[in-house]
């Protein structure tokens, strides 16, 4: 009997809530004003992802085909002085490449690791490179190479599967102002994936499974 009491009440209790709700609903209904007419929530058309007010600043768009215009640096860095001239390895200021997502720029430490011995004599470059270590501020630098926030990618396993920098930055041997070289997009991607020599050395007989797991979309959208 008590059980039975027990489930009885909270029924009633239920159900009142019930009724109090939907009349507090039909209330607040006839008390707010009209909705507006309804509008269509997602339009069609190009869209920016950024507010209107930052939009427009000509900010540098690093994503996308090869641009017009190289995109200055707040110093005048040559990759054909150090990777060309001096032999510098890539990795040597580029560590974090062969070790994580990103290969991201060498601290202002690493630069004065050698430049703290190199004259700076009519060489105003180096005089901004020793003023940023000198405050203690990081060096600004511009990005030329990237991809979507949706995009996965690691430089550590392309590195550590054996691709050459050049394969997606150009010949950096060459430059003197970096420069995007390649567009990275999907299918530029996608036709690496399905042909480089690199899955051949690395998989061997098991290539052909390692090319069809490069084509799921979880390869690179996870």
């Amino acid at each position: 009997m008590r059980q039975f009491t027990r489930a009885t009440l909270a029924i009633v209790l239920l159900t009142g809530a019930a009724v109090g709700m939907a009349g507090f609903a039909t209330r607040a209904n006839a008390e707010d004003p009209p909705a507006p007419a309804e509008e269509e929530t997602f339009t069609i058309g190009m869209k920016n992802l950024l507010p209107p007010e930052i939009f427009d600043r000509g900010l540098v768009v690093t994503v996308g085909a090869p641009l017009d215009e190289a995109i200055e640096q707040p110093i005048a860095f040559t990759h054909e002085r150090h990777v060309g001239t001096l032999g510098m390895d890539c990795n040597y200021c580029h560590s974090n490449a062969r070790k994580g997502i990103h290969a991201g720029v060498p601290a202002t430490s690493v630069c004065m690791g050698c430049h703290s011995l190199v004259d700076t004599t009519e060489r105003p470059e180096l005089v901004k490179l020793k003023d940023y270590w000198e405050k203690g501020e990081v060096i600004p630098w511009k990005k030329v190479h990237d991809v979507p926030d949706y995009v996965y990618f690691s430089h550590k396993r392309h590195v550590v599967a054996g691709l050459d920098c050049q394969e997606c930055h150009g010949e950096v041997q060459d430059m003197t102002v970096n420069e995007r070289v390649a567009p990275l997009s999907m299918g530029w991607c996608l036709d690496c994936h399905a042909q480089h020599e690199s899955i051949d050395q690395n998989y061997g007989t098991k290539a052909e499974l390692r090319r069809a797991e490069l084509k799921d979309c979880w390869t690179c959208h996870k």
